[in-house]
């Protein structure tokens, strides 16, 4: 199992933005720990578990429908606002050029995506970041939230991994919140954008 030596990026993914857990009150809504050691995953390689027992990650995903799912509960008739704070390990390669898409989703519906793209085999850890609006959901009070993996990578193409921690060593989190007006999905970026004066993160091998 890979093991983090952090010597990251932040990343602002393109968000056209889905897990059991606990909430606490925010600035606004309810941020909760995502993905984090009670995220249950699933790859269809590597096969099922939660994040916890094996060490904060997930394991190493590549094929459509590999997934991370939490379910989360706080007092919210509905949501319509995501905000994206997540850690997570880019090992794709061979592939120049190529993009894998991650589909977010809450209580089933599709509410974004994000993009990782093919980094040599980089083995980083990168921090999708961003936020996305869209129509009212309904959970009253209980909300499942799951990434899942859009397409397969060729073989041998590499592998991307969920991260209990970001790049900056803090701890990934999801906000979701009711926003004043529902609004259209918002994009922020396309595939991978780095932000000036981070610091990378990289994992033994």
């Amino acid at each position: 199992m890979k093991r983090p030596d952090f010597t990251g990026a932040f990343v602002v993914m393109a968000l056209c933005l889905l897990a059991s857990g606990s909430a606490f009150a925010g600035p606004t809504g309810f941020t909760v720990n995502f993905p984090s050691n009670n995220t249950f995953y699933c790859s269809a390689t590597n096969g099922c578990d939660f994040m916890g027992n094996n060490g904060g990650l997930s394991a190493p995903m590549w094929t459509t429908g590999d997934f991370v799912t939490e379910t989360f509960f706080f007092s919210g008739t509905f949501v319509n606002d995501l905000t994206a704070n997540w850690g997570v390990v880019n090992d794709y390669g061979g592939n120049s050029g190529a993009t894998y898409e991650n589909d977010v989703y809450i209580n089933g519906v599709f509410v974004g995506s994000f993009l990782l793209t093919d980094c040599g085999y980089c083995n980083t850890l990168y921090t999708v970041i961003g936020t996305a609006n869209f129509a009212p959901i309904v959970g009253n009070g209980a909300y499942n939230l799951s990434i899942v993996l859009a397409q397969t990578a060729p073989f041998g193409g590499g592998s991307e991994s969920f991260s209990v921690l970001t790049s900056n060593g803090g701890t990934s989190t999801a906000n979701f919140s009711p926003a004043p007006e529902p609004s259209s999905i918002l994009l922020l970026g396309s595939g991978l954008i780095g932000i000036a004066g981070v610091v990378r993160r990289r994992f033994s091998r």
